[in-house]
């Protein structure tokens, strides 16, 4: 493994792992960062900057409930990171299976893609939508 993509690997899984938000790290965030969230979810959407992360992230944490949130493991390739994790959703006992795509430039996220799985005979829109 080369060092970009252990230093990248290392930074999310400390991150996510100890349950940390991006406004934690802002010397690791670009001015420029780009945050997709499917739009199937309540805050789904594009997002620029960390301002605009700051805005919706709220939304984020009424959504899931993050003490079941477990990361499942993390994939590197250089500048790609790729997290799965296990996400309660708060209020209910359903969760999501999320991956996490996180692209790295000069040792700083420039985007942030976040995918998830529905489990079998539970798909996501009836998790969301009751």
């Amino acid at each position: 493994m080369d060092s970009t993509t252990a230093k990248n690997k290392a930074f999310i899984l400390e991150m996510i792992g100890q349950k940390k938000r991006l406004q934690d790290y802002p010397d690791k965030v670009s001015p420029e960062m780009v945050v997709r969230e499917p739009s199937s979810l309540p805050f789904g959407g594009t997002y620029i900057g960390l301002d605009s992360f700051e805005e919706f992230y709220p939304a984020v944490r009424k959504f899931y409930d993050f003490s079941r949130f477990e990361l499942q493991q993390v994939y590197g390739d250089g500048d790609d990171v790729f997290a799965i994790i296990k996400a309660g959703i708060a209020n209910t006992n359903d969760s999501l299976l999320l991956c996490e795509h996180i692209t790295f430039r000069e040792g700083k996220i420039i985007e942030v893609q976040l995918f998830f799985y529905d489990f079998p005979k539970r798909p996501i829109h009836a998790i969301i939508n009751g």
